[in-house]
This record gives C-alpha cells, structure tokens and sequence, in this order.
C-alpha cells in the first residue's frame, strides 16, 4: 500500500493541480489512448479528497470525487491494474462513472512513479468490455509512457525550482550593496579575450559605477570605457580559463576609482562579477602610507632641493594624482617659479616661470593665504576662461597649498589630476598636514644651515686661537723647557685643535670614535702600520677631547718607545660594548706587536698621568708591559661617553 501522506506531500511537491493544458502531456494521453486503441486516455494525479486529470482525451471530465476514482486503486496498489469489464469487478461495479455517464467498462492503469512517492496513474478507458485485456506490447508501451509523464513531472517541478531560485538571486542582486554584472565574453581571431558583453546590471552598478544602469545591457566593456585596460580584460580571462573565482583589488585609471570584488566564470562564454567601490579605502590607507614615507623623506634627507624633491614624489603617488611638484612664489605672489617635481608618464614638463594672472584669477585667494582648490579647470569660475595653460599641461583637478615662512606664503605644492577631480575634505586636509610638515622641515634645514656656519666660524677662530697660543707657548717657554718637551706640548695643543675640527664637521656635535683614532694615525704618518676596528660609537664633546689627547699620548710613546719605533713593529687598536651588570661600557684596546721589549717607567710625567685619566678622566685604566709588547686597556660607562 501507498503511503497516503507521503503521496500528499509529492502532490505538494509539483504544485501541478489546476495548472492548464500543456502540449506535453496531451500528446501522451492521445498517444497512450492510440497505441491501446482505446477511446479514452487520461493523466490522473491523486489529492487529498479528489482525483484531478493533467491531461484527457475522450472525457468532458477534468476531475472526480476521490471516491468514484479507479485511478486511486493504482496508486494505492503501486501496480499495474487492468479490469476487463468494470460492472463484474466488486470494486468497480457500483461507481458512478460505470454505472451512469460515461458508463465505462474497460479500464487500465499504471503508476505514475516519482522520487516522492506515487502521485497517480496513466489510464486507457473504453466504453466496451476487453476480454484479453491490453497485449503484452501495450502494457509495456502504456508503462514507457507513464515513465514520460513523470519525466515532464520531474522538469517542471525542476524548472519551477529554478525560477524561484533565479527570481530570489535576481532579487538578491536588485537588492544588494555590491555592484552586479553578467557578461559574455568576445573573442579575437586568435581565440583570445579583447572584450564582453554586458547582459545583465543591478543597480548597485550605477551607484558604484555611475553609468546609468538601462544603458549598459547589450553594450560592449569598450563601448561603455573608450580607453580599455588590459588588466581588467587579464582578469576575466584568467576567470574562464581557470573556471576558478578570481578575487581583485583594481584600480579603473580612465576614472581613478578602485574596485574590490571577484570575477566568477558561468560556463559556455559568461562570466559575472560582484564589486563594490573601494577608493575612499585605498585613498585613505595611501596617504597614512604616505605621511610615513614623507616623515622618512624630512627626517633623513639634509639637502633640501634633493628633499622637496623626493617629498613631492611621495605626495603625488599617495593621492594617486598625475602630478605634484613645488614652486617658490615671488614678493607680490604674480609669479611662481615652478620645479619639475614628479609626474606619472607621458605628462607635458612643467619646469619654468608662470605669471598666475594668464593662468585665470588666482592670486586672490592666494593672497588671502588660502589652499586654491579646483575641480575642472574647464567649469570654475577663476579659470574657464583662461583655460589654454592648463590644458597645455594636462591638469584640469587642480590643488595649490601655500607653504609659509615668518608668517607669509614663500612656495606652493601644486597637484594636478589629468582628469577632474572631486577634492576630498580628508585630501586636502592631509595635503594641509603635508605642507605643514614640509615646511617645518625646510626651517630646520636652514637652521641646520645656519648654526654649520655659525659653527665654522667658530672653529675658524678657535683654530686662530689655538695658533696664537702655541706661539705664545712657544716664545714663553722656550727656555723654561727642553726640545723635546716643548715638542711634546705644541702637538699636544694640536691634537686638541684636530679634535675640535673634527666635533665640528659633524652636524649632531659628537665625533665619531673610529674617525678620531684614524685621524690622529694619519695625523702621525703612521696609520698603514695599525689595524682598528669596532662598532660605530659617537663621543660628546668631552669625552672626544679626552680620547684624542689619549691616543696622541699612546702614539707618541709607541713612536719613542715601543712598536712603531721599529720599522717591523705595529698596533692593533679595537674597542667593544660589553654590557655590565648596572648598563654597558665601552672597553678600547691597544696592543703592541713586533716591537722592541718593554718595561715599566720608573718615573712618571704629565704623560703618564694624562694616561692614567682613560677617556673621559673616570680611570678605568690597565697597562700591562709584555715581553712582545705593551697591552692596554681602558674602559668607561658608554652612556657616559656619548654623552659627556
């Protein structure tokens, strides 16, 4: 027996009662009702409380109580039945299609079979008796037949299920914030993609896009982006190559503006894309990239032609612009006197003099200190009537902030986009950030500038200082000492001297220790026969003289008396941080090598104690007088060091 409530819900499931003729199922009925040669034939499919006929041919009936139904009993049998001659069979004797109109007498029926189950049964029907009933050949026939039947059952129910999920996706893509196409592709000679077809949009298109939506469908990617890029194409081949999603993150140059999304391949040529518009995004993560990049360029670059240089290349490429460069305005600000900047390629040079008023009426708002901000060229007030220049330079969105110094406009940073730009309040106030920042940076530069020279100045006359005081030295005591001790003394006061210059060549006022003790070496003639080698240290200003006289004092008394006063002998001068158990200090080494025996002095000089004071006058200090030369060592707080 049939499950009645799973035959219940197959009938739900193709949602076929009362639906109207169709074709299909009138050419089986008529050709079950031939090949049985029989004068009725009906597709009869069971309800709850009533038997409904699809299809009929040879009855004025479209349905039935449930209970006169003959139909019912194939379904609920789930075979075959065949009753030669109704008013002899108990089931069928007393029904009322036997008994009154239209009296029937022959009935055979097979099930109409489905995946849910038993619906209903595939008739003949005659108004005679058949002894014998149907052959072989018509059983099997009426059974291929009701196979059909389910077939056109199955693709209906199938096909119904396909528009509802195309209405519910069409209504998702009607619906949805992203932006929807559905495109065939075009092919070339040579089979590869150069362009599609627009089938389908969803309004998001037209919101992101900004192409009205009802002029795209039919219309081709080139017909719709007269200037067509190769990546976009790039994508969608690699889409239906691969019949894989290919994810993106694009930029449409002919607009300037980014899109996220995915290209999905369809099948037989088509693909589809969901999108959404992404360049405040991109904009936004582009300039915080670039006020890194721009605070890198102001706080390593000390050359400022080299540095505004390098910060309008950084500027330009975080807006995405066409071109960024500087310019230095005159007194009056009726001329600019414009770099070459940076520019993407293919833009027209722009190195030169300008006169703002063949330019439109600019200098009003300039004059007030205020940012000159233009959309197109071709539209604003201040330049559509003075256009040419502009188009001769490719910049119709066009950007100038003033840079400032001592509380006036003395340069501009000009941004130019070949297309018109729609100027964000987020951009400008960055290019405003940027300025600012620049302009900062510039004062520094020449304040750097400034106190070099101030600097040189000093060491010039404190060089001339040092020389009157050698010659001072020199006639004062040039009896009061030996020779040699005056010797001592005067390239005492030079080593001093060399140690100042060398504070004052560098700009952060510390010396570094490798370009001292190289310095004093050469200064000796004696540096091709030592070996130095450390890690880069700066030395404060003290400690720079401290270490200079040190190493004056050890080359001196290696010259005299030990390594270099043989022509084999050589020095080996290194230094380390090694870490303590309150910070770190720096250990320098001297080391003797090849030279003649050494021992202690018995007695000690001025020499010997400026020895003794290390190198910043901590102590610190260990000598050792070695058979094969002298080893020395003197250690101080590196903190100290750099510092003092």
């Amino acid at each position: 027996m049939v499950d009645k409530k799973a035959r219940s819900i197959g009938i739900e499931a193709y949602e076929i009662f009362d639906t109207p003729p169709e074709r299909g199922y009138d050419d089986l009925v008529s050709l079950a009702a031939q090949i049985c040669q029989t004068q009725t034939a009906i597709v009869s499919l069971i309800g709850k409380d009533r038997q409904w006929f699809k299809a009929r041919i040879g009855i004025s009936l479209c349905q039935t109580a449930l209970e006169s139904s003959i139909c019912r009993f194939v379904v609920d049998q789930d075979c075959l039945i065949e009753i030669e001659d109704l008013t002899s069979d108990p089931r069928t004797s007393h029904n009322p299609l036997v008994v009154e109109g239209p009296e029937i007498r022959f009935y055979a029926g097979v099930p109409l079979r489905t995946p849910f189950g038993t619906i209903g049964a595939l008739a003949v029907i005659d108004d005679l008796p058949r002894p014998g009933g149907l052959s072989s050949a018509q059983r099997e026939a009426l059974a291929k037949l009701s196979c059909l039947v389910v077939d056109l059952l199955e693709l209906r129910r199938r096909s119904a299920a396909l528009d509802v999920t195309q209405r519910r996706w069409h209504s998702l893509f009607q619906t949805m914030d992203e932006g929807y196409f559905l495109a065939q592709a075009v092919r070339d000679e040579k089979g590869r993609l150069c362009d599609w077809v627009y089938h389908e949009v969803n309004p998001a298109w037209e919101r992101h896009v900004g192409i009205p939506a009802d002029s795209v469908i039919g219309a081709t990617y080139a017909a719709l982006f007269p200037f067509t890029e190769a990546d976009w194409i790039d994508l969608a081949a690699k889409a239906l190559e691969s019949d894989q999603p290919v994810p993106f993150v694009q930029r449409v140059k002919a607009t300037g503006r980014w899109y996220e999304g995915t290209f999905y391949p369809v099948g037989q040529g088509f693909f589809s894309a969901t999108f959404r518009d992404v360049t405040s995004q991109i904009a936004s993560r582009n300039r915080q990239t670039g006020l890194i990049a721009l605070g890198d360029v102001l706080r390593d670059e000390r050359d400022i032609a080299v540095m505004i240089s390098q910060a309008m290349t950084v500027i330009g490429q975080a807006l995405s612009a066409d071109r960024a460069t500087y310019g230095e305005l005159d007194h009056d600000i009726e001329t600019i006197t414009v770099a070459e900047g940076w520019a993407l390629p293919g833009m027209p040079p722009i190195k030169g003099l300008y006169r703002f008023d063949d330019y439109g009426r600019l200098r009003e708002t300039l004059l007030a200190g205020e940012a000159l901000v233009i959309t197109d060229i071709l539209t604003d007030t201040r330049t559509r009537d003075d256009s040419t220049g502009w188009i001769a330079l490719k910049a119709r969105g066009v950007i100038n902030v003033p840079v400032r110094e001592d509380g006036r406009n003395v340069a501009l940073m000009l941004v130019h986009f070949c297309a018109p730009h729609e100027w964000t309040s987020e951009e400008i106030h960055w290019l405003h950030n940027a300025a600012d920042r620049l302009e900062l940076a510039i004062a520094r530069r020449r304040a750097d500038e400034l106190q070099n020279m101030i600097n040189g100045e000093i060491a010039h006359r404190l060089r001339n200082t040092l020389a009157m005081v050698q010659a001072v030295a020199r006639m004062t005591l040039r009896d009061a000492l030996s020779k040699e001790e005056a010797s001592r003394f005067y390239e005492r006061l030079q080593s001093l001297g060399r140690a100042h210059d060398l504070l004052h060549c560098d700009e952060q006022r510390a010396a570094l220790l490798g370009d001292l003790v190289a310095n004093i070496l050469k200064d000796a003639s004696v540096f091709e026969r030592c070996q130095i080698a450390g890690p880069i240290m700066r030395l404060g200003s003290r400690a720079a003289m401290s270490t200079a006289l040190l190493i004056h004092e050890m080359t001196t008394n290696a010259c005299k008396h030990g390594a270099l006063s043989v022509p084999e002998g050589r020095i080996i001068i290194t230094w380390q941080v090694e870490p303590t158990q309150i910070g770190n200090d720096l250990v320098l080494f001297w080391q003797e090598e090849r030279g003649p025996p050494v021992a202690e002095p018995t007695k000690g000089g001025f020499g010997s104690r400026l020895i003794s004071f290390g190198l910043i006058g901590t102590g610190g200090v260990s000598l050792r007088y070695e058979q094969e030369g002298l080893l020395a060592s003197f250690r101080a707080d590196a903190e100290k060091i750099m510092r003092t």
